[in-house]
């Protein structure tokens, strides 16, 4: 009898203990679980906040153009995406990152000066294939509300047109590659909106699309001007530095002296020269026409320049802004002071269609109406396919 207690007892302990051991299992399980749940809700509020505020955007390029003097096709195709996240606070945004970058392939992009074949300093060859990254920088306004705002990484330099008319997709271009070599270049940059002011004030390398270090080269830039949301905007832009620009090297070349570049027998070391301009720009909204124009004046190292663009832009009413004319003409002129100074002018029209929001087909014809010395007048024609979704 004994026995059989004994044996209930041992029972009852045994099952109790298995009981204590489920109960302590199950606890720590649900509590795993509970953190488990707890991380997936945690990372689900994470990637939320990411999203939020959060623009993400797919592009694709398909152009070409025709050269009469070269008697060639050229072709310039690309894909690539643009990321845009803001980030804020209950008091609003307080920064913001911007990634727009490409896969280009490039073929005979080549431009004529001086009777030589040059390529764009970031382009290898005659058929190459390029990553490139547009604009990719980080942007600080903190509390000021747009008044200040910080930004370091690659962006458009600030001077002239470029500061306020996107022409990151465009057939029809304007001055930057005769004032500064580049559109954007790597930085750091302060800048705003007051109540009747914008402006922004940059320290950059001098390279364009690429960093490059090489010691001496650097470029300081800046604008001030009318608020760019007005029918009427007026500015005055200014730079100075040693940037990497072969092209102008090329163009400082004398013609009819052979190895002479600006009054010298040495060519720029490394292709970096010296350089400053200034200029006045400014944009007018009248009805279905916008007016454009800017006129710069300086220096590549003792050559005088004086630089123009003046640009119509006319939407065809009742078609809601699909269909766009543009007629621009460019004016370079290079070494002013010397007799017989060489001057580019050439005459682009243009024409777009938005097919829908995210496509556009966009066409070109320009006409050189005089070139540099020994090079012969030019008729291009340009067809472009632009995707933005």
């Amino acid at each position: 009898m004994l026995l059989v207690e004994d044996d209930l007892i041992m029972s009852r302990k045994r099952f109790n203990l298995i009981i204590i051991y489920i109960c302590i299992l199950v606890n720590l399980f649900g509590q795993g679980y509970v953190r488990a749940e707890d991380e997936k809700v945690e990372e689900s509020r994470f990637l939320s906040r990411y999203r939020e505020n959060l623009i993400f955007k797919r592009e694709i390029i398909i152009g070409g153009s025709y050269s009469d003097e070269k008697n060639e096709m050229a072709g310039k195709n690309s894909i690539g995406f643009e990321v845009l996240k803001k980030f804020s606070n209950k008091k609003g945004d307080w920064a913001s990152f911007l990634l727009q970058m490409r896969f280009v392939r490039y073929d005979r992009q080549s431009m004529l000066m001086n009777k030589t074949k040059m390529q764009p300093a970031h382009i290898d060859g005659a058929h190459d294939w390029e990553l490139e990254l547009h604009d990719v920088y980080f942007k600080y306004s903190g509390p000021f509300k747009g008044r200040l705002n910080f930004r370091i990484g690659h962006f458009d330099v600030p001077y002239g047109l470029e500061q306020n008319v996107d022409t990151h997709s465009t057939l029809v271009q304007l001055m930057s590659m005769r004032n500064i070599g580049f559109k954007k270049d790597w930085g750091i940059s302060a800048g705003g909106q007051l109540l009747e002011m914008d402006y922004e004030f940059a320290f950059t390398r001098g390279t364009g699309a690429e960093y490059i270090e090489r010691g001496e080269n650097y470029l300081i830039s800046g604008r001030v001007g009318t608020p760019a949301d007005r029918n009427f905007c007026i500015g005055i832009s200014g730079l100075y530095g040693q940037v990497i620009d072969a092209m102008a090297v090329m163009r400082g070349k004398k013609m009819g002296m052979p190895a002479t570049w600006f009054g010298s027998t040495t060519k720029l070391a490394d292709d970096i020269i010296r350089r400053w301009r200034v200029g006045l720009d400014s944009i007018y909204l009248f009805g279905p026409y916008t007016f454009k124009g800017e006129v710069s004046y300086g220096e590549d190292v003792n050559q005088e320049i004086i630089n123009a663009v003046f640009e119509t832009d006319y939407l065809f009413p009742g078609m809601d802004g699909r269909l766009e004319a543009i007629a621009q003409v460019q004016a370079a002129y290079q070494d002013i002071t010397a007799s017989g100074s060489n001057n580019d002018t050439f005459l682009t029209l243009g024409l777009n269609y938005r097919l829908s929001r995210e496509v556009t087909v966009q066409t070109m014809y320009r006409h050189d109406l005089q070139r540099l010395k020994d090079t012969e007048n030019d008729n291009v024609i340009g067809l472009q396919l632009y995707c933005y979704f």
